[in-house]
């Protein structure tokens, strides 16, 4: 089978990356996020990297990805961070898989399936400001204390999310009113995590509440805007080739609807990229691409299954199809970063990641 682009995920870059995040993170356990395919680079050789470079534990949205990362490292920890759905609460309990609970009912729900001999472990999630899961803090005290009191339950966690970490009010009201909780509860069993940050509360929270932080996008090597960078690296390289190269008149139309009339004569590349491979449609006019570590800007509209980018001004000798493209990462001494697709995009780096698709192949590099 061939493939129209790839992304390459670096192994060297993942492994800095999860040292990077362990020392941001200061003896903290680092729980890895690895949701939605490890964001797009593949869960299971993401789990085996970050395993061995010292990561504590695994987070996930979804069963299915609880049990690949099983699969991939049968001693990890996994932490489903949402509630199942009913019909799959007793494969979690079978699993072992740490789960949050969002209230009294999630709690007396997984104790009926679970049993004294193999206590089931629970985290309880408290809704301090994101209105997503979670129990309000004037119940959580019960709650975890009802967790506490089950011989059928073990209390594995106790945990709560940023909607926004870079908004100092907010996040500082927030971690009150966790704290305010914490305080109210008895001694916490041998292992129980307390977790708050995300990889954006990691870099710009003082204190870091709690003695575990959850990270993914930092993992990936991708430094969310306005935050200062521990020393991670882009861990992927988008990469496909030109397809086709032609020549087109001044006063020519690009693409449909001819948004763009050519101003001069034009050497264009055409790549067999586009929104069905999750370039996205906005960077219509406004992306460019790297071609001998080179910008070259996008012409006009990406359409589904290809986009066409200007070539005019790179040196001889021409280029030909089959020429290397980057669309996203380094190419000589130029990049292009995740952050910057995104920003250009009017979007965030999580959905540039998640937008990879199916035509895309994803693979590993030294």
């Amino acid at each position: 089978m061939t493939w129209r682009n790839r992304v390459e995920v670096s192994y060297r870059a993942l492994r800095r990356n999860a040292a990077a995040v362990r020392a941001a993170a200061g003896g903290r356990t680092v729980v890895a996020v690895v949701k939605a395919d490890a964001y797009g680079l593949g869960l299971e050789r993401c789990v085996r990297i970050y395993h061995e470079a010292g990561v504590g534990a695994f987070a996930v949205a979804a069963l299915s990805e609880a049990d690949r990362v099983r699969a991939a490292v049968p001693e990890a920890r996994v932490i489903l961070l949402s509630s199942p759905l009913p019909e799959e609460r007793p494969a979690v309990v079978a699993s072992a898989y740490e789960v949050c609970c969002s209230g009294a009912d999630e709690v007396r729900a997984f104790a009926a399936l679970a049993s004294p001999r193999a206590p089931h472990p629970v985290h309880v999630l408290i809704d301090t400001g994101m209105g997503r899961f979670g129990c309000g803090p004037d119940e959580a005290v019960a709650v975890a204390a009802a967790a506490l009191a089950d011989r059928r339950l073990r209390l594995a966690g106790i945990a709560t999310h940023y909607p926004m970490a870079t908004a100092p009010d907010l996040a500082e009201a927030q971690e009150r009113l966790f704290a305010g909780v914490l305080a109210q509860l008895p001694a916490l069993p041998k292992g129980c995590l307390i977790h708050v940050a995300n990889s954006e509360g990691v870099l710009v929270r003082p204190g870091l509440l709690g003695n575990a932080v959850r990270c993914g996008l930092l993992l990936a090597g991708i430094v969310p805007d306005g935050c200062r960078d521990p020393g991670v690296e882009q861990a992927m390289t988008w990469v496909s080739s030109l397809s086709l190269v032609k020549r087109l008149p001044a006063g020519h139309g690009v693409s449909y609807n001819r948004t763009r009339i050519l101003a001069r004569d034009t050497l264009a590349g055409i790549l067999p990229v586009g929104y069905a491979d999750g370039y996205p449609l906005a960077l219509s006019n406004r992306g460019a691409v790297l071609i001998r570590g080179q910008r070259c800007p996008v012409l006009g509209r990406v359409t589904m299954d290809y986009c066409i980018v200007d070539c005019t001004d790179l040196e001889a000798p021409l280029v030909a199809p089959g020429e290397p493209v980057v669309l996203c990462g380094r190419q000589g001494a130029e990049q292009i970063s995740v952050v910057e697709l995104a920003r250009l995009a009017g979007t965030i780096p999580y959905d540039i990641l998640c937008g990879l698709r199916g035509r895309c192949e994803v693979v590993g590099v030294p």
